[in-house]
């Protein structure tokens, strides 16, 4: 060949007897796509990216995903064959809802199936967002509040009964339904993610806080709102206590409620405190941090002052 730097330089075109002939198109933005012969697949069509420049589309980061039901028109299909079995199957994947606003009529007819909301709170989808709030949310954030705004009075109620602080349980709730997204487990049921038969539960029991039960006892009771509300205030309350014998007192303090609820059994904590005299305590896992960082969104559910 010539030393010339031709566009298709290295390529072997075969005689026309021997094989299709070889077209190149210019590299496009959906370079990634492949086009099979229109006998072998259906067309894959895509939608481009929204402009960056249009200030009404929430970042996909902010984990407002919802999936659309079948239904609906999907933006592209793509068929995949399976080399072992030689038949074709049909692959469908949906493409992410964007969702602006949070009032009702933004609403979509699949709202009880959008996804972002763990198991536990799944029921916050059927409530009404609030409409006395200037702050604009993410849609699984509306929901959850509004979800323990209609549990407030369940809320208020354990946090001046065990004497801690409302918006740590409220936050061990947000932060249970938001970021440990599940969509189900085996050692925990109802809002707070209590574990059935943990160590600080059954040691909650066993010190008074709360009634002994079996573990199919505490199942039906942690799967009521009033039931996981009241184990997840006694378990904080438990953990306070044992703080104030050390010269603590963490009862209005959100983050180390939350570390602590997250944490480590009551033997594990009486133990920790045993090192810690004299100095200052913090809350640094997820909870903790996530609590303090929201503050101001648990406080939209309900009363800011800590619990007398």
């Amino acid at each position: 060949m010539s030393d010339t730097n031709e566009p298709y330089d290295g390529v072997v075109v075969f005689d026309e007897s021997e094989s299709v002939p070889i077209v190149g198109r210019v590299p496009s933005a959906y370079a990634e796509v492949i086009v099979f012969d229109d006998s072998d697949a259906e067309i894959i069509m895509a939608d481009p990216p929204a402009s960056d420049g249009d200030p009404a589309v929430l970042d996909v980061r902010e984990e407002v995903l919802a999936e659309p039901p079948a239904r609906r028109e999907q933006p592209y299909r793509r068929v995949l064959e399976d080399p072992f079995e030689g038949q074709r199957s049909e692959v469908v994947a949906p493409a992410p809802a964007r969702v602006r606003t949070t009032g009702p009529q933004d609403r979509p007819d699949w709202w009880p199936e959008a996804t972002g909301i763990s198991f536990e709170l799944r029921d916050a989808w059927l409530l009404p967002p609030p409409q006395d709030i200037d702050t604009e949310l993410p849609l699984p954030q509306t929901q959850v509040l509004s979800w323990l705004r209609a549990h407030r009075e369940l809320i208020d109620a354990a946090a001046r009964r065990r004497g801690i602080d409302r918006r740590a349980i409220a936050a061990a709730i947000a932060w249970e339904a938001l970021v440990n997204v599940r969509s189900a487990s085996w050692r925990a049921v109802g809002p707070g993610k209590v574990h059935v038969d943990a160590d600080v539960v059954r040691e909650t029991e066993a010190a008074g806080y709360l009634p002994r039960r079996t573990s199919a006892e505490r199942e039906r009771i942690l799967a009521t709102p009033a039931g996981a509300v009241d184990y997840i205030a006694a378990v904080m309350a438990a953990k306070a206590d044992i703080a104030a014998v050390f010269g603590f007192d963490i009862r209005g303090r959100v983050d180390i409620l939350t570390n602590e609820y997250q944490g480590r059994s009551l033997r594990e904590w009486t133990e920790h405190l045993l090192d810690k005299r004299g100095t200052t305590l913090e809350g640094k896992n997820s909870m903790a941090v996530w609590s303090l960082r929201h503050l101001h969104y648990v406080e939209l559910a309900g009363d800011k002052q800590a619990a007398p």
